[in-house]
């Protein structure tokens, strides 16, 4: 007999089907033979699955397939900005720049110090850049990495709720959000 979850959430199983998607993915990723490793480690096949060419969305990423279970509940709510918190180079607050750009609304992203790099343009390339282009507010901060609700991120959703926006705060990586896992399970 499977057990099932009894937890504060469920008293039964739900399918994958039950919730709503918002498709932003092109399918599941392709997965390719590395033969030189493969070769390398003698015999052992090593793949590799290309998370990175799964979405038409700004490069691709795993983040976007969390985010396709998020952006029914940010429209559901009437949300007109989304406001979410990473590193420097976050690579899910790419994508959540990309999912405000793609739905029209409005993006404040949160980029705080998490890697201790000291390259002097790390904070104007890469993903900071690309999430400019793509429209978000980007706010640098320079905390370091910590566990937890950041104050930096709880200070962005009051400064738009406070100029008359509707936040939609979506948590670093969209893990802890309630949806984010549902991504995966798909």
């Amino acid at each position: 007999m499977t057990p099932v979850y009894t937890g504060p959430f469920q008293e039964k199983p739900m399918p994958i089907t039950d919730f709503d998607r918002y498709p932003l993915t092109f399918g599941p990723s392709p997965v390719h033979r590395l033969d030189r490793l493969t070769e390398h480690l003698g015999g052992a096949q090593i793949w590799a699955k290309r998370e990175d060419v799964s979405s038409g969305l700004a490069f691709g990423g795993n983040k976007t397939r969390k985010l396709e279970y998020i952006v029914p509940d940010v429209l559901a709510c009437g949300a007109d900005t989304l406001v979410s918190i990473g590193g420097y180079q976050s690579n899910h607050t790419r994508q959540v720049a990309a999912v405000g750009a793609k739905l029209g609304l409005k993006v404040r992203l949160v980029q705080e110090r998490w890697v201790d790099w000291d390259d002097p343009v790390n904070d104007k390339v890469g993903n900071i850049l690309l999430s400019r282009i793509m429209g978000a507010d980007v706010r640098l901060d320079p905390s370091g990495f910590d566990i937890g609700v950041r104050q930096s991120w709880q200070d962005a959703i009051d400064e738009v709720r406070a100029a008359g926006g509707k936040p939609y705060p979506i948590p670093a990586g969209a893990s802890e959000h309630r949806l984010g896992g549902l991504g995966f399970a798909n």
